[in-house]
C-alpha cells in the first residue's frame, strides 16, 4: 500500500513545473556536506507512523500523514527591497503548485490528499527545507483471507402448503 502511494505522490509532484527530483525520505539534508547529492529543488516523501484500526477478513484502515520535505537553494538576500527578494520568495509559488497536485490526489485504497501543516526550516547554510504535511484515509487489504464458499446451502424459497 505505502508502494502504491509514494508513486501516486511521486508521479504527481514530478509532474510540477520546476520540481527536479523525488525520493523517500531518509534524512537527506542532515547529512549534505557542501557536495551535489541530488537535484534541486528535490522532494522527499516521508511516512508518519499508521494507527490501524483491524477489519474483518484481514483488512485494516487507518489515517495516514505523510510528509513532503521540499528542499531548494537558499537565495541570500538583505531586506524586502534586495532585487532578489522575488527569487528569494519564488520557493513559495512552488509550494502552491505541489500543493495543487496533491490535493485531492486519491487512488485504489487511499482517499484525497488534505494539507494540514506547512514549516519552514532555514536552519541549513545553502538549503531551505520546507515540510508540508498531508493527510488521507488508508485501507490496507494485503493481509485480507480470501472469502471461502459456504456448500450445502440453498437460496432456494420454498412454497408453504
Amino acid at each position: 500500500m505505502r508502494k502504491q502511494i509514494f508513486k501516486a505522490i511521486a508521479d504527481a509532484v514530478a509532474a510540477v513545473p520546476g520540481v527536479a527530483f523525488v525520493d523517500l525520505w531518509n534524512n537527506q539534508v542532515q547529512t549534505l556536506n557542501g557536495g551535489k547529492a541530488f537535484a534541486l529543488p528535490a522532494v522527499f516523501v516521508e511516512f508518519e507512523a499508521v494507527e490501524w484500526k483491524q477489519q474483518n477478513m484481514g483488512a485494516r484502515r487507518g489515517s495516514l500523514a505523510v510528509r513532503l520535505h521540499v528542499v531548494t537553494r537558499a537565495v541570500p538576500t538583505h531586506g524586502h527591497r534586495d532585487p532578489r527578494i522575488n527569487e528569494a520568495l519564488a520557493v513559495f509559488d512552488l509550494l502552491d503548485a505541489i500543493n495543487a497536485a496533491m490535493q485531492g490526489l486519491r487512488g485504489e485504497n487511499f482517499s484525497g490528499f488534505m494539507l494540514t501543516t506547512s514549516a519552514t526550516n532555514h536552519d541549513h547554510a545553502e538549503i531551505v527545507e520546507n515540510v508540508e504535511r498531508y493527510v488521507c484515509g488508508v485501507q490496507d487489504l494485503t493481509a485480507r483471507r480470501p472469502v471461502r464458499a459456504v456448500s450445502g446451502l440453498s437460496v432456494a424459497i420454498s412454497k408453504a402448503d
